[in-house]
Order: structure tokens, then C-alpha cells, then sequence
């Protein structure tokens, strides 16, 4: 169902970021609502369904920052 009566929300409402039109379509709840984002939870999750609000089973990574034994990745190159 469209509603023409009110503006679509392109807002994460776990952490505000501005998303893209179509992922709260594709990612979000039935009514295309992020729950999470890229910005506040792995891409993993939003798979598995977080963005949906769904409880999902992969650690979240605000609960579980350095999960995989080390520091978080900080984009430069290794060695």
C-alpha cells in the first residue's frame, strides 16, 4: 500500500543515518522501516534481517566490537 498522505522516513532509527530510498524497501520491516543500518551493524546482520528488526544471531557489533579476537579494521593496509 502507498500512502500519499505521508513522507517516506529515510532515517535509521537506531542511529538517524540517511539512507537510500529503496533500502528501507529491501532491508526494512513491512513498513520499509530501518531498524539498522550500514553505519551501526555489520552487513552480515542486515541480512540475516536486523534492519527488519528482527533479533538476529551473529554478535552485534556494538555489543561485541572485537569479536573476531582483535582490534576493528581501520582501513590502512597490513604489515
Amino acid at each position: 500500500m502507498i500512502r500519499l498522505d505521508a513522507e517516506p522516513v529515510h532515517d535509521c532509527l537506531s542511529c538517524g543515518a540517511h539512507l537510500p530510498p529503496g533500502f528501507g524497501r529491501v532491508h526494512g520491516d513491512a513498513d520499509d522501516r530501518a531498524h539498522r543500518c550500514p553505519e551501526c551493524d555489520s552487513w552480515v546482520r542486515i541480512c540475516e534481517g536486523s534492519a527488519a528488526g528482527k533479533d538476529v544471531s551473529t554478535p552485534d557489533p556494538r555489543t561485541s566490537p572485537a569479536r573476531n579476537a582483535g582490534e576493528p579494521w581501520n582501513g590502512g593496509l597490513s604489515g
